[in-house]
């Protein structure tokens, strides 16, 4: 089968970790399928002082990442969402640029604008469709825009089958008004053989570590995070917390030093850039908690990866997350809980112990493996493809 894989969101030299859940589920399909790989790309020139989207301008238009090839046609989009309803229509011509073999499926991550184009492209050289929601594009396009919404919707009901990667927003997307013989549930996955436990430390032996992972972003709740760590202080000084996450797209996080130094716990709070999505189980690998204070997701990969690891993670009720974390793995706090999540985090330190990270590595495995993962979307191929012929 050969399979055409659309998405904005793929590792670049812009950020080698934005859209990696993308790129990881290309590799190991790739073993079972023909794939290519096209990732329509911002245009924008390369001028100083504009941040991310200076970098577009510097992406390279082809690259191979892990012998996977990636196509990066620029296609016109503009700064804070302006002419937002139009951007498929560049994408789509970004796709005709692109493509010169028809493909048996397109499988397109994102409702909007990925999917919406893929669907009309689909429509065009009559093949199916399969479109992968993540979190952004179902929960918050369509409340934001009515016509947003619109949009999403005609994506979502153009496509032959959709895939949500967590119970809720398979809900979500039936919510929207698609049928539910057309929706699948197949969650992100994680690679455990690389992500797997390899730590040499006793917990706690030089003073407890805390980790979070992912981009500096107030929506990502790391300000309530450092205001519970605060909390935390009060009580014990034997604690840290290493957040990794800052580069030139997601910006330095300097809000959050500042809040740090004014909270007085900068000795004990540290600030990292983004480092290559294979270094991080070193670092997991080196801490004894994993934290998660998102305010909404979809189904966040970095709790799967610490998982993995044989992390305990800590996480808030919002998306995957509830369906991730279980008594043996870790704990579960309301969004934007000072005082849940600092009582959580003084909860799991007490009571490390009980945490087996074998344990806790085996529901990764068993769970979300890329291996399981892989064939379970082959298999949505298959079947998709099937039915889109028969109809």
């Amino acid at each position: 089968m050969k399979v055409l894989v659309v998405s904005h969101l793929y590792p670049s030299s812009l950020s080698r970790t934005s859209g990696s859940f993308v790129h990881n589920q290309v590799r190991f399909l790739r073993s079972r399928c023909s794939i290519r790989v096209v990732s329509p790309t911002p245009w924008f020139p390369s001028w100083p002082g504009f941040g991310r989207w200076s970098g577009y301008g510097r992406i390279e238009r082809h690259e191979v990442l892990d012998e996977v090839e990636v196509e990066r046609p620029p296609y016109l989009v503009f700064p804070r969402r302006i002419l937002f309803s139009r951007n498929w229509r560049s994408y789509l011509a970004a796709l005709h640029r692109s493509i010169t073999a028809i493909p048996d499926l397109i499988h397109a991550h994102c409702a909007y604008p990925d999917g919406l184009a893929a669907v009309e492209y689909g429509r065009r050289v009559g093949r199916p469709v399969v479109i992968t929601v993540h979190g952004h594009d179902i929960k918050f396009l369509p409340r934001a825009n009515a016509h947003w919404r619109t949009l999403v919707l005609q994506a979502l009901q153009g496509a032959e089958m959709v895939i949500a990667v967590s119970r809720e927003m398979g809900s979500l997307v039936e919510g929207l008004g698609v049928t539910p013989d057309k929706i699948r549930i197949i969650p992100n996955g994680v690679d455990c053989h690389l992500f797997k436990s390899g730590s040499t430390r006793s917990p706690g032996m030089d003073g407890w570590r805390l980790l979070y992972v992912g981009r500096f972003d107030p929506a990502k709740g790391i300000g309530v995070l450092l205001e519970a760590m605060g909390r935390v202080r009060e009580n014990r000084r034997d604690i840290q917390l290493t957040l990794i996450g800052g580069n030139a797209a997601t910006g330095t996080g300097k809000e959050f030093r500042n809040q740090a130094g004014k909270l007085g716990i900068g000795d004990c709070v540290q600030f990292f850039d983004e480092v290559p999505w294979t270094e991080l189980p070193a670092h997991m690998n080196s801490a004894d908690v994993f934290v998660l204070p998102s305010f909404s997701e979809g189904l966040p990969l970095v709790l799967l990866e610490a998982m993995a690891c044989g992390l305990p993670v800590i996480a808030t009720r919002c998306g995957g997350s509830t369906e991730v974390v279980e008594e043996e793995t870790g704990r579960l706090v309301e969004v934007a809980d000072v005082n849940g999540l600092a009582e959580a985090v003084e909860e799991v330190i007490q009571n490390h112990g009980s945490f087996d990270r074998e344990v806790i590595r085996r529901r990764a495995e068993e769970r979300y493996d890329y291996r399981i993962v892989a064939n379970r979307i082959l298999h949505a191929y298959e079947a998709a493809l099937d039915g889109y012929l028969k109809s």
